[in-house]
């Protein structure tokens, strides 16, 4: 599937014509509020602001990710853990805490810089004299409505309730910020809109980016139809909205270009050279970052990388893991461990560094070639979507549309890629959501999904204590009954308190 890398490659130099690897530099950090964009260039200066937002290492590289699966029923803090998120480990959160903080203020940030784009565009249009000038600017426009989308839909599932579609109207969203600038003055601070308002706004955004998304292709940082159907799978999924959930993500896997297929699953039968030998095509996807699964990915580079995944798992010293957070033992009980490629790929048994042996989590081994000569820093780039969890989110819907058998097959489809030798699944009714959802935690586990998945499904959870964790009712045998408010995370003291009762906290 190279010929498609290639694709999506001179697909985005298209996009940005004079400056064909910007996500490989380093950006400014700020848009600069009183400087407009008055010039082409300085439009794509801005949408690489835009990008390099992503690289925050509060979000998809640290801990809105992390804190989210630590905090549920996938891991147990480990026997001389630093106490990295303990809080959230726990359930001892607190409004104050720098992770509230740096998530949501770096997924707004993402939504102030889209905003600062889409409010000057229209400034800059009558610049365009080309065709090819004219195509770039709708590729700004659609890349900055999808990366806006994407940040509220982040937040939406961080900080909001479970979508209820009889109640959304009535329950608490997020703030909505259109424009740069609301006001002029002093700064408008916009209360909660309704969650129907603001998966509204998700909506509506994504529908704009239908009609100019214009790339196409695999294992790229640029956003692509494949990206944008995805990331509407996901959210009509959280919507409870099947139908559309099953035909978006449908969309993506059925996808097609000059004949082949635009997306493939990663196989365990499969493998691949790397410049440190040869791997099963799923290690090389998270060891290397690349892969035909990969959908949308964040770039990093040796001198531009963003937050570390792998350190908080592996903690290394001297060579020795010394892991603040050990998986649970259902969880890794839960695979083929001799046929399931994800197994190895995810998971290493090892001595700790306090003598103990245990599995220890190392899906984020750390990029050979992001790292460079002066790590190991145990960088990976996020996988923002991919096909995995498209299959997922279509298997979900189409059980909840009672289509039993197809969502066997995409269950079966999933498995046979990652289980060397499986045969296949027939299920139904509650037996078939069952291994729907272990099969989530199976694939996406320690992505950042479990948190909201529970909250979703409304299921709360019960640890279990095993050798290596520190025991006690508030770490190896925590338990959270389905609806406990911390299943939502609280917004930042901050913003609720400058917000003068403008802004709600949740319970």
């Amino acid at each position: 599937m190279k010929h498609l890398k290639a694709f999506a490659l001179l697909a985005a130099a298209a996009t940005l014509a004079s400056c064909d690897d910007f996500l490989t530099e380093m950006p400014e950090t700020a848009v600069v509020e009183t400087e407009a964009m008055t010039t082409l260039e300085s439009a794509e200066e801005v949408i690489i602001g835009v990008y390099s937002s992503l690289k925050n290492p509060a979000l998809h590289s640290g801990p809105l990710v992390q804190a989210a699966d630590l905090q549920a029923d996938l891991c147990l803090a480990a026997v001389g853990y630093n106490n990295q998120h303990g809080d959230f480990h726990r359930w001892n959160i607190q409004a104050t805490d720098d992770v509230l903080s740096g998530a949501y203020g770096g997924l707004y940030q993402i939504v102030a810089r889209a905003n600062f784009l889409l409010d000057n565009l229209d400034a800059v249009r009558p610049l365009a004299t080309t065709q090819a000038e004219r195509d770039n600017l709708k590729k700004y426009e659609c890349d900055a409505r999808f990366l806006r989308a994407f940040a509220y839909a982040e937040l939406i599932r961080t900080f909001c309730p479970a979508y209820r579609p009889a109640e959304a109207h009535a329950q608490l969203g997020v703030p909505l910020y259109l424009h740069y600038r609301e006001g002029e003055g002093s700064t408008v601070v916009k209360p909660r809109a309704s969650l129907a308002d603001s998966y509204a706004q998700v909506l509506a955004d994504l529908a704009v980016c239908e009609t100019l998304v214009a790339r196409i292709g695999a294992d790229t940082p640029f956003i692509t139809e494949g990206a944008v159907d995805a990331l509407l799978a996901r959210v009509y999924l959280m919507m409870e909205d099947w139908e559309k959930a099953n035909d978006y993500a449908t969309r993506v896997i059925e996808a097609e270009y000059a004949g082949a297929p635009v997306y493939q699953l990663a196989r365990a039968t499969t493998t691949v050279s790397t410049p440190t030998g040869t791997m099963t095509e799923i290690h090389g996807m998270w060891t290397y970052d690349t892969a035909d699964e990969i959908i949308l990915k964040v770039q990093f580079s040796t001198t531009d990388r963003g937050g570390a995944l792998g350190s908080l798992w592996m903690n290394p010293t001297a060579g020795i893991y010394a892991p603040n957070y050990i998986p649970a033992r259902w969880l890794t009980g839960a695979y083929d461990q001799y046929n399931d490629a994800r197994f190895a790929a995810y998971f290493t048994l090892a001595t700790t560094i306090q003598g103990v042996e245990t599995y220890v989590i190392t899906k984020f081994p750390g990029n050979p070639e992001i790292d460079g000569a002066a790590g190991p820093y145990y960088t990976n780039m996020p996988k923002l979507l991919r096909l995995g969890e498209v299959y997922l989110n279509r298997a979900e819907a189409r059980a909840r549309l009672g289509r039993h058998a197809q969502a066997s097959e995409d269950l079966t489809a999933l498995r046979r890629a990652r289980i060397v030798g499986y045969g296949g699944t027939t299920l139904s009714g509650n037996a078939l959501m069952e291994q729907i959802q272990l099969e989530r935690a199976k694939e996406l586990c320690f992505e950042g999904f479990r948190l909201s998945d529970l909250r979703r499904w409304g299921k709360g959870f019960a640890r279990q204590d095993q050798a290596g964790c520190i025991a006690g009712p508030t770490y190896s045998t925590l338990a959270a009954d389905a609806g406990h408010r911390l299943f939502v995370w609280p917004l930042p003291e901050h913003e609720v308190s400058a917000s003068h009762g403008q802004v709600v906290q949740n319970p």
